[in-house]
């Protein structure tokens, strides 16, 4: 199989201040145990971008993804520090060990998880439990079928507003409340059970607040059943 060098980067132990990758058309970008400040990633494109692959951390502070679009790979060991996510295009970012601080996201986002707490097989080497998660804006961000878990303290984000979406700050008590209040009006109870179930089990590991898009949910129930229900969470929440 030919292989095309130019279309694939690979840092190992890289300490790299003003690199510019911008524009580039990629199919995989990996890092492993870098550093890099100041570098830009301005509108490139990633089919797969590990960016913090193997065993070490990597670190990316004051760097600019700007229009970037990309398919990050699962899981590794990455900072972000006061990074500009603008206008990007991602999917399926599953960041379990990942620290995202003081960053600016707008654009879309779809698939992606964000862990508060380190899983235990990943401790030792990240040499930490938790990650740190805070002062990002994400209020110009499209987030879709995404979800802040196991502990991300969402009083500490910008997040997007308007109709599509709810904010729970006490998610625990306004989805019981809610629960509680469901024999009392009209539609397809059982499915606004179920999603109250969903998003409760989706409080196990910590996670007190939550954001919950209504569209989301549209295949699950009729109109009129989903705006009863998002009416009940938007009235509860508190």
């Amino acid at each position: 199989m030919e292989i095309d060098k130019d279309r694939y980067i690979a840092l190992d132990g890289a300490n790299l201040q003003g690199a510019d990758f911008s524009n580039r058309d990629l199919l995989g970008f990996c890092a492993i145990g870098s550093r890099l400040v100041d570098c830009r990633f301005d509108n490139i494109r990633i089919e797969s971008a590990s960016f913090g692959a193997g065993r070490k951390m990597s670190e990316y502070i004051d760097c600019v993804f700007d229009g970037a679009r990309m398919t990050p790979a699962v899981g590794g060991y990455t900072r972000f520090l006061r990074c500009s996510f603008r206008n990007v295009d991602i999917d399926e970012w599953f960041c379990f060990a990942v620290e995202i601080v003081d960053c600016t996201f707008s654009g879309k986002l779809r698939g992606a998880v964000f862990n508060g707490t380190v899983p235990k097989e990943d401790r030792r080497d990240v040499k930490r439990s938790r990650n740190e998660f805070r002062g990002n804006d994400f209020s110009g961000m499209d987030i879709k079928d995404s979800a802040f878990r196991t502990g991300i303290d969402l009083s500490l984000q910008v997040l997007p507003s308007g109709p599509d979406y709810v904010y729970l700050p006490d998610a625990e008590s306004t989805l019981r409340r809610v629960r509680e209040a469901l024999s009392q009006v009209n539609g397809d109870v059982d499915a606004m059970a179920w999603i109250i179930g969903f998003h409760e089990r989706g409080l196990s590991g910590g996670q007190r607040q939550l954001l919950l898009r209504r569209d989301e949910h549209s295949r699950d129930m009729d109109e009129s059943s989903l705006d009863t229900l998002f009416t009940l969470l938007a009235s509860n929440a508190s």
